[in-house]
């Protein structure tokens, strides 16, 4: 009877530890300048990249530490592999860096990350020489041209227009558990 008493109590005691040892993600726009990066231009149209900034809180529910071994963005049904012809992801420090790897997270700490998703996508050249009219230049990121919309009225909105619901998705974070040695996975959708 006491080994029955035993084995129902440590079971109990893993099936607890298990249901509170999770990563727990939050997701906020933040008031950082929507960007737009000038990828190359083609006959009739130029392709861009939106990059719209947002915050993530990542909170570690583990007694133990964890690392991110990399981000990425899922398509709309989440199904594991995300599409770089439609998602960059880019920290915001002075420039744009990419996203954070082996970051560590020591028991139950949290960590905040500001990074700016970046939608692909064409425009019609016509168009381009008016949405950046009054666009600040910030910087050459890989040879291509990196303005600030948050001094024109119409680009915010005509970029905000050319997200459809096929180019949202999720955010994924892969986090390596070292106790034992699991990867882990953890998504968020965004909006």
């Amino acid at each position: 009877m006491k080994n029955i008493f035993l084995v129902l109590s440590v079971l109990t005691l893993l099936c607890c530890k298990a249901q509170t040892e999770n990563v727990e993600l939050s997701f906020e726009k933040t008031d950082a300048p929507l960007k737009v990066m000038e990828s190359f231009t083609m006959a009739d149209s130029v392709y861009v990249t939106l990059l719209k900034p947002y915050r993530i809180k990542v909170k570690s529910n583990y007694s133990n530490t964890i690392e991110t071994n990399w981000i990425g963005m899922n398509s709309g049904g989440g199904s594991g592999s995300h599409n770089p012809s439609k998602y960059l992801i880019y920290t915001d420090k002075h420039k744009l860096a990419p996203p954070p790897r082996g970051v560590k997270f020591s028991s139950y700490e949290t960590k905040i990350f500001d990074i700016y998703i970046g939608y692909r996508m064409f425009i019609k050249s016509k168009e381009k020489n008016s949405l950046l009219e009054n666009a600040v230049y910030l910087e050459e990121n890989r040879e291509r041209k990196v303005y600030d919309l948050s001094k024109s009225e119409i680009a915010p909105l005509f970029f905000e227009h050319k997200i459809t619901d096929d180019i949202r998705g999720y955010l994924s974070f892969g986090f390596y558990n070292y106790e034992n040695e699991l990867g882990l996975r953890e998504t968020i959708a965004i909006d």
